[in-house]
């Protein structure tokens, strides 16, 4: 009796067990359909479900003895040596080297040949003077200055006139590429003169503010040509840096407002300033294809590299290395230590998992992330209505982040890769944007100028300079509407209405959040 009863409670206990078994792998199978994992894992789940219910008794033990043989192998396999010699992280260098000539310039015509130069010759740490106050650093950059408010700064130019006049150079090319690196994080060299690029451009805005500052006027402005030049040499590339070249334009517009309305220029003066903010009119449909087209082998690259190995022979396999690229990437491989036994195992077994979530190769990979990106190309188009707001990143329940679904999908890691694209697309179109009218409102400051230059007076209203610029120079590219323009006591005021085209009071107050004054300046307290 007691037998039976020990036989009735274990019997109970595994069909408890059994259905409990049952209900998680239910609960899991639908949980993946929710979330999207890959297909793999779908129909992994639903074979052990179907194992478990359709699958008659007698071939069940058949069935789990080959699963645990399966696992056997894969853990002994893991644990078998292996030859990781002549493998590297996969990237897609035939595209590569297909962009690279697609945009390329010669090197006699190429400005980058003149940036990689001093990039290699010149010691980095005597790029910016460290000595200044931060308040007349920002004076000197912004405003012409006299060598005896500032001799310490004065003196640090004379030691780089060397490197200003290699600057200058550049004036003369119009055309720049600066090479991308193929490699998904290997882009040291690019965030390098990037940065160099930002300590270059301090240079010549202290030498160009320092020369209107002493008189020696034509030095001066031929320095802001420069720097405006090496402002659309970085809208030349294919990389979303330039985001922050436009911003170099920002002060060195606004510096050549300030010398066309306080100082008596020429009227060849005029001409030159005008012709040098003219070149860069709205380029906006073929800058973006180049940054679309680089972001999306980016993009490719980053994921392909971390996922998959090649070896000369052109073998693909999924990464053993899985742990290095995840700590660090390969640009910082230098810095991390070789993995001891135990991770490379890890690794190794991790490629089993990765199976069932990435593609079967790169150039699959490849193409789901194309489709994604497919969109994008009508965003060069001049009819892509931006008024729509890019969507939002998924973070709730049954979207992505809490449950990790790029870790069980490549799909939606390659959605969760387009999304975070399109938000940057959009505020590359705004910062876009808001440089053309900079740049257009100076065109108009020039005539507006040369208006008072004739007539002694500013003009009542802007039709008044209609016949001296452009058409599209009237046209407020934020809102495709008029300038504001108004006459002062002491000269005029122009600006943006802004994206809405609304004048909203007070909010182009000089230093506001969206402040699109073309004139007066900012104001900026003086302390000398």
């Amino acid at each position: 009796m007691a037998e039976q009863k020990r036989e009735h409670k274990r019997a109970r206990a595994i069909r408890i067990i059994k259905w409990e078994v049952l209900g998680l792998l239910t609960i899991l199978l639908i949980l993946a359909l929710v979330v999207q994992a890959s297909l793999k894992i779908i129909i992994l789940l639903a074979i052990i479900l179907a194992a478990c219910t359709v699958l008659p008794k007698q071939f069940r033990k058949w069935f789990w003895l080959s699963v645990g043989t399966l696992v056997l192998v894969l853990i002994i396999w893991v644990f078998l040596p292996e030859d990781n010699e002549g493998w590297r992280p996969y990237t897609f260098d035939a595209e590569s080297a297909a962009l690279e000539a697609k945009y390329a310039a010669p090197d006699e015509e190429n400005a980058a040949m003149i940036y990689d130069a001093l990039l290699g010759d010149d010691d980095p740490n005597t790029y910016y003077p460290d000595f200044l106050d931060p308040n007349v650093d920002r004076l000197a950059r912004s405003e012409p200055w006299l060598s005896r408010e500032y001799p310490e700064l004065a003196q640090w130019l004379e030691s780089h006139q060397n490197t200003i006049a290699d600057l200058m150079q550049v004036f003369q090319e119009d055309k720049c590429y600066l090479p991308v690196p193929a490699g998904s994080l290997g882009s040291n060299r690019y965030v390098e003169r990037s940065a160099r690029m930002r300590r270059w451009t301090s240079l010549l805005l202290y030498a160009a503010n320092n020369d209107i500052g002493e008189g020696r006027i034509d030095a001066g402005i031929e320095k802001y040509f420069c720097l405006i030049q090496m402002a659309n040499h970085m809208c030349q590339q294919p990389k979303t840096y330039q985001l922050m070249n436009f911003q170099y334009e920002s002060p060195i517009l606004s510096l050549l407002n300030r010398f066309v309305i306080e100082k008596q220029p020429t009227t060849e003066q005029l001409r030159r300033i005008s012709n040098s903010i003219s070149g860069p009119e709205d380029n906006w449909g073929s800058d973006f294809i180049r940054v679309l087209e680089y972001s999306k082998l980016a993009e490719k690259n980053k994921f392909c590299s971390l996922a998959y190995e090649v070896n000369q022979n052109g073998k693909v396999r999924l990464s053993r290395d899985y742990w290095i690229a995840a700590v660090g990437g390969a640009v910082f491989l230098n810095e991390i230590s070789t993995p001891t036994y135990s991770q490379r195992k890890l690794n190794k077994a991790r490629t089993i998992v990765n199976w069932f979530v990435y593609p079967s190769s790169p150039r699959r990979a490849a193409e789901i992330l194309d489709r994604y990106f497919e969109r994008y190309y009508l965003m060069a188009e001049l009819e892509y209505d931006w008024t729509k707001e890019p969507p939002q990143l998924p973070f709730s329940l049954y979207t992505v982040s809490t449950l990790r679904r790029d870790q069980l999908s490549y799909k939606c890691y390659a959605r969760y890769t387009a999304v975070m694209s399109e938000k940057l697309y959009h505020f590359f179109h705004d910062e876009y944007l808001r440089i053309l009218t900079l740049r257009r409102g100076s065109r108009v400051v020039i005539a507006l100028k040369q208006y008072n230059i004739n007539n002694g007076r500013w003009p009542e209203n802007l039709d008044a300079i209609k016949a001296n610029v452009p058409p599209e120079a009237l046209i407020d590219p934020q809102n495709n509407g008029a300038y504001v323009y108004r006459l002062t006591e002491d000269g005029f005021r122009l600006y943006s209405r802004g994206p809405n085209g609304k004048d909203e009071e007070g909010r182009h107050e000089p230093d506001g959040p969206d402040d699109l004054t073309i004139w007066p300046p900012r104001q900026r307290a003086k302390n000398r």
